[in-house]
């Protein structure tokens, strides 16, 4: 149940819009030389980090264009002037504390910046407290700046809702366990925290939706019906996970990812994909497993097909979140275990082939491409859980050892992601 509501500062709570701002001092050509100097050199960080002094910092900024020295300087001393107060913060804290909500701030945020418009910062008093970078010397998306807030305040990170303007903040925010709101503008903001904070209630779990095909929904390849519930991979993982999480199966026989297969088009991982969401809302982490059926000769995809078959559900579930639940859940992508080569002798020889062997490799890479290019977690099984002899279904150790990689991998220490790689390793 969300108890917090964490907000960034910057571009959220106050306007910081630096094209407008030093196009106001400057003409174009040398607001671009500026702009690239100070924030195309990366060299802005440092101010939030605030390990060096300003001098030292302008002395970088300087470096980067040193015939703009003079111009450099003074977009630098005037940048309070970039610095926009918005009437409706204040407001908006009051309401949520009203409502009982804790209210925090954490941002990267330099000292210098801090006291060159102090007037546009008046809602920080409002606030419950909050982590500022230079505080700390540790900046977004570093994991260590996320949770010296979780630890300063003692707050469970799945009763925390974190609202940033920048995408790949907000995702390490749910690397470590918060829930995360992409701001765009106030309207925005309103409408999917008022929609978050709506389905939130009652929401006493932490749920994990786990959306696949016959793999998820237990398939016994010696009986041909489906593996004892204590068994099966989904069940597995509940009971590591603990009683504050509901694992959800949600595992259809035959599904693909945004296929229809002959004669079974209702089979087509695409076609119940939001429905599901929506049946199951709030929805914590979102575990997508697929790509097994869509290797089968009969439906002659290509590995990159199966692939943008994934992708599709992934974005999906960008789009349709947002207005079902107000966030979008945390996403794992699992690449499944791979089709076995000795497939003569299994039930499903007719609709396999070497090719399908080699499709179901090579989704590793592929999906591991999309993990990281849509900001997810990623697990690669093609070749770690054990494989029936019939060379498509876990075996009941296999879904063990399934279950043990998705529970290592929620709960992975956040600071083990490289956030220069999109936080996928």
């Amino acid at each position: 149940m969300i108890k917090n509501i964490v907000f960034d500062i910057g571009r959220v709570l106050i306007g910081f819009e630096w094209n407008d701002y030093i196009l106001s001092l400057f003409d174009e050509e040398t607001a671009d030389k500026v702009t690239g100097a100070m924030w195309g050199t990366g060299y802005w960080k440092q101010l939030d980090i605030a390990l060096l002094t300003d001098e030292e910092i302008l002395e970088l900024f300087y470096s980067a264009a040193p015939e703009y020295k003079d111009q450099i300087l003074e977009a630098f001393e005037r940048v309070g002037e970039c610095v926009k107060r918005r009437d409706w913060a204040i407001p908006l804290i009051k309401d949520l504390k009203e409502k009982g909500y804790r209210v925090l701030y954490l941002s990267n945020f330099s000292e210098h910046v801090m006291g060159s418009n102090r007037d546009a910062l008046d809602f920080v008093p409002h606030m419950d407290g909050g982590v500022f970078s230079c505080d700390i010397n540790v900046i977004k998306p570093a994991a260590g700046i996320y949770t010296a807030l979780l630890e300063k305040y003692s707050l469970l990170p799945e009763e925390c809702l974190f609202i940033d303007d920048h995408r790949d903040n907000v995702s390490a925010a749910k690397k470590c366990g918060m829930k995360g709101i992409v701001f765009e503008n106030r309207q925005q903001l309103e409408i999917d925290l008022d929609k978050a904070l709506t389905k939130d209630r009652g929401h006493d779990r932490i749920t994990v939706l786990c959306y696949g095909d016959s793999n998820t929904y237990g398939y016994d390849p010696y009986t041909y019906s489906r593996y004892p519930y204590k068994d099966r991979w989904t069940t597995i993982l509940a009971e590591m996970l603990g009683e504050r999480y509901e694992v959800i199966p949600e595992g259809l026989n035959g599904r693909t990812t945004a296929y229809d297969r002959p004669g079974a088009d209702w089979k087509n991982g695409a076609g119940s994909f939001v429905a599901s969401l929506g049946t199951h809302k709030p929805v914590d982490y979102l575990v997508i497993m697929l790509g097994t059926n869509d290797c089968n000769d009969e439906l002659g995809l290509t590995a990159e097909q199966i692939s943008a078959g994934m992708e599709k559900l992934v974005k999906l579930t960008e789009q349709e979140t947002p207005g079902l639940q107000g966030y979008i859940p945390e996403v794992i992508v699992v690449a499944p275990a791979a089709i076995q080569e000795d497939f003569e002798n299994s039930p499903f020889a007719d609709k396999l082939t070497e090719e399908s062997v080699q499709k179901s490799r090579d989704l590793g890479p592929l999906y591991r491409k999309i993990a990281a290019k849509h900001l997810c977690k990623f697990i690669d099984a093609t070749a770690g859980p054990e494989v029936s002899e019939d060379c498509e279904h876990l075996t009941i150790k296999g879904h063990r050892q399934l279950a043990e990689l998705i529970y290592d991998e929620i709960n992975r220490d956040p600071s083990s992601y490289d956030v220069e790689q999109k936080l996928v390793p």
